[in-house]
């Protein structure tokens, strides 16, 4: 009888467990930004019908689902532009991450567009579409061998325009006689 007992018991618990409701715990694996795909000493080219648009040189580079992050690079951005106003811009950091088209530069940012203008910093913002590098903190560099420091620095390549803050700007005059 005891026996009986202890089988109806184990039916009846067994049935019990199978109508209790159970909550399946995601784990936090998806969460984590892993990356997928990582290159060594990584040259790539961006190309159109016409030419070469972009050519970019870093030590690594590692592309992640939302962003791309580049390590001591170098991009050369050409010019395709009507108006030739300049031929190549320069940018060049320890640092640079990609989302769609901005690029956020970090740590020993330096600045280049053909010989007229160069400047370096620590930070830089840079969107690709609107030509528009912009920062928020101390830089230093040269506009035509002139020698200029500043803050706040926002450079908008398709207007051609230029401002800053707290601006100290040291021209080269040449006297004529």
């Amino acid at each position: 009888m005891d026996i009986k007992f202890f089988n109806y018991s184990l039916l009846i618990l067994a049935l019990g467990a199978y109508f209790i409701p159970v909550e399946n715990i995601k784990k936090d694996d998806d969460n984590k930004d892993i990356p997928l795909v990582i290159f060594e000493k990584p040259v790539m080219h961006t190309l159109n019908e016409k030419n070469v648009l972009r050519t970019v040189i870093a030590s690594h580079a590692v592309r992640y689902n939302t962003r791309d992050e580049m390590f001591d690079a170098n991009i050369l951005l050409r010019n395709n532009l009507e108006q030739k106003d300049f031929k190549i811009e320069t940018l060049q950091a320890q640092i640079i991450i990609k989302k769609g088209d901005d690029l956020s530069l970090r740590r020993d940012v330096k600045y280049k567009r053909d010989d007229f203008i160069n400047f370096n910093t620590n930070e830089l913002d840079y969107n690709l579409k609107n030509r528009i590098a912009q920062n928020t903190v101390k830089y230093d560099g040269t506009y035509y061998n002139n020698y200029m420091i500043g803050t706040n620095l926002y450079l908008d390549g398709l207007n051609n325009n230029m401002k800053s803050k707290n601006v100290h700007f040291e021209i080269e005059v040449k006297n004529k006689k």
